[in-house]
């Protein structure tokens, strides 16, 4: 606890250009962040995000990357409008020094300003995810200019990522806060995380990127997530793919649940085609599965499981969760890896508590 009210004393400056002060892992598997009212957020490899995007648009038979840019747009704006870092000034994106550090420590690259004439151009230099890049430049200069604007971005030749803005004379409310509804209502003191280093291997390369035991990570908010699903969810309603039935919400509001399923679907396929080695002896042993598999990463903790069934069944209890949806097709892909067939899962919120139970996707004889 000490540690943790410590590193609320540290001056943003510095904690913003470290990722290792910035992102604090809690002793409930979630990762929060120092910066932005402790929120929720997940590290994440940038290959594995790529993935997930595509096999939600294979899913969904939508298009995404314009929803999720817009996406990361509202979402730099809010936090923007936080007040936790100096925002964007002026048209020099060279002197947004703490906008420089803070996508440093999220792992999103680097940026410099190509052209300011009729058209504004940036170049976004080893963007993590394109999308939320021209997202989250777009909503920088918006917040330096203080004018909307128009954007689109193309990559450039290998060379990086070209987001062009185009000033237009709009009035676009600012974006309102969102709740998960699998959150927590009050803020609940919780203790830093002790038992792993999630540091370990950590390895700073070029400016505006890093990796961890060599894979290139980035950090994204819980708020982002939620975002895009709101734009994503009215297009998807009635979305039927080939394992939807493999995937149920109990405790969520039904118009999520095509959405939800796409997106744990995605995940699970991600994962699995990994070749991650998961090892189940006993029902027990999922506690450290998911230390291993979600703790690392700000996605949460079991800290109860139950044995449902002769042939794999489990019922896991969460000390703390970052989205249903990742968690449930994380574990879900982990099931498919110990036993070697297809699985299900049924996530279930009551009264904030979430279980989620998986077994096998047909029915076993005894």
């Amino acid at each position: 606890m000490g540690l943790f009210n410590s590193l609320r004393k540290i001056l943003p400056r510095r904690t913003q250009s470290d990722p290792k002060l910035r992102w604090e892992f809690l002793s409930d598997g979630t990762c929060v962040d120092n910066l932005r009212e402790y929120e929720s957020a997940w590290r994440v490899g940038v290959a594995r995000f790529e993935s997930l995007l595509q096999g939600l648009e294979k899913r969904t038979e939508n298009s995404l990357g314009r929803r999720l840019a817009h996406a990361a747009l509202e979402h730099d704006e809010r936090i923007m409008r936080m007040g936790t870092l100096s925002k964007p000034s002026g048209r020099v994106p060279g002197a947004w020094s703490d906008y420089i550090s803070d996508w440093g420590s999220r792992g999103l690259g680097r940026f410099r300003l190509l052209d300011d004439e009729q058209d504004i151009r940036i170049l976004a230099e080893a963007p993590a995810s394109g999308q939320i890049c021209a997202g989250s430049l777009a909503a920088a200069w918006e917040c330096a200019t203080s004018r909307r604007h128009r954007f689109t971005w193309s990559d450039n030749s290998g060379d990086g990522l070209v987001v062009s803005l185009t000033e237009q004379h709009s009035d676009v409310p600012s974006p309102k806060a969102l709740k998960a509804p699998w959150k927590e209502s009050t803020t609940i003191e919780k203790y830093p995380y002790e038992d792993q280093d999630q540091w370990a291997n950590f390895h700073a390369e070029e400016i505006g990127t890093w990796s961890i035991m060599g894979e290139r990570k980035m950090m994204i908010h819980l708020d982002l997530i939620l975002r895009f699903e709101e734009y994503c969810i009215p297009y998807v309603k009635d979305n039927k793919f080939p394992r939807s039935d493999d995937y149920t919400w109990s405790g969520l509001e039904n118009k999520r649940s095509p959405w939800l399923g796409s997106l744990a679907d995605s995940v699970r396929e991600s994962f699995v085609s990994e070749g991650h080695h998961v090892l189940v002896r006993e029902h027990s042993d999922w506690i450290s599965i998911a230390r291993r598999h979600l703790s690392l990463h700000g996605l949460g903790g079991v800290i109860e499981s139950e044995q449902i069934d002769a042939h794999g069944g489990v019922r896991l209890t969460f000390s703390g969760l970052f989205h249903p949806a990742i968690v449930s097709g994380t574990l879900l892909g982990c099931w498919e890896r110990a036993y070697g067939r297809n699985g299900k899962a049924n996530f279930s919120l009551i009264t904030a508590k979430s279980t989620l139970e998986l077994r096998s996707s047909r029915a076993i004889a005894d």
